[in-house]
């Protein structure tokens, strides 16, 4: 009979110590979320900062100097303008300072020296609100919801009908495989980070909530640099329509992405080295130009009939002193 009760009682007991487990990792969870919550954020509103209204999307940095925290200076004296509509591409080695440019635009950060301005606009006396929902970013690790494709979509604008969702997601050419490929269309659950999509499918998410946000400024973080060719080739079309009318930075190790941009800046030891177009830096014969011959080598054997004679991609580093990742 003793046995008997206790393999009565061990069920329940299994069960109260699992539920005793589950709330111990609650309270460490929740403990955590309130130190985040709690946390005050370096970068605010200005006393007096004004609502910035619809702008059109002129961006200058003036001498201006910037290091994370306590850290080493990442950029230094740079002098850079971008008129509305344009396409400025921002190459170099990692580390040049890439990335630092992209974080000043949003005012994620403050420079240490000299200013950020959007159509003339000191970004300091302006609130973070009224410019961050003018800018969308489309980073190469998307971040995703778990929640419903047309959620995740709708992020980029929270009053959006269901109807503009999909505009955007056809505009993006995610409607496709959100119809064909997923279970439940639009209404498929994606999981945590977006789990149960592809790489490319999730750049195309990311592709559609920034066009259904309507930006005037757009951030492109090497938004193609971790899927295949054919996927990078549907992103990049996406891209394209992305951009139009856009003032528009992008950060891209392919330098083929970026051979038709406005401006190209090219960053060594948070500096700009050299800048122009395409052309313009091939013809310079300096650092673009050796990153670019290092990307598409011509190699010099005597081509047989009907060879081609054209670049071609090679398998080595992407940019001198960087090693190759893939693609």
């Amino acid at each position: 009979a003793f046995i008997g009760y206790l393999q009565m009682l061990y069920g329940p007991i299994r069960s109260l110590l699992q539920v005793h487990n589950t709330i111990n990792q609650a309270l460490a969870a929740l403990a955590r979320i309130f130190e985040i919550t709690d946390t005050k954020p370096e970068i605010t509103d200005a006393p007096g900062a004004e609502a910035l209204s619809r702008i059109e999307g002129r961006v200058a940095f003036e001498n201006l100097s910037f290091r994370y925290h306590t850290g080493e200076v990442v950029l230094q004296g740079v002098n850079l303008t971008s008129e509305p509509g344009q396409t400025v591409a921002l190459v170099g080695r990692s580390g040049a300072g890439k990335t630092s440019i992209a974080n000043l635009i949003p005012r994620f950060y403050d420079p240490l020296e000299g200013t950020v301005r959007v159509d003339g606009r000191d970004l300091r006396t302006v609130t973070l609100a009224s410019l961050r929902k003018q800018i969308a970013i489309v980073l190469q690790d998307t971040f995703l919801f778990d929640d419903t494709v047309r959620e995740n979509i709708r992020y980029g604008r929270l009053d959006a009908t269901d109807e503009e969702v999909q505009e955007a997601a056809t505009a993006a050419h995610a409607h496709e495989f959100i119809i064909d490929d997923l279970p439940d269309g639009y209404e498929t659950q994606i999981g945590e980070r977006g789990v149960k999509l592809s790489g490319g499918q999730k750049q195309r998410i990311a592709i559609a909530r920034a066009l259904l946000a309507d930006p005037r400024i757009l951030i492109l973080d090497e938004a193609t640099s971790s899927v295949d060719t054919e996927a990078e080739r549907i992103i990049q079309s996406a891209v394209n329509r992305l951009v139009r009318g856009r003032t528009t930075f992008v950060i891209a190790h392919r330098l083929s992405t970026i051979v038709n941009a406005d401006q190209i800046l090219v960053l060594e030891d948070g500096q700009i080295v050299e800048r122009g177009t395409h052309a313009d830096l091939m013809a310079l014969g300096g650092l673009y130009k050796e990153m670019y011959e290092r990307q598409f080598d011509i190699p010099e054997i005597e081509p047989g009939p009907g060879d081609g004679a054209g670049p071609k991609p090679v398998g080595g580093p992407r940019f001198p002193g960087e090693e190759y990742s893939g693609g």
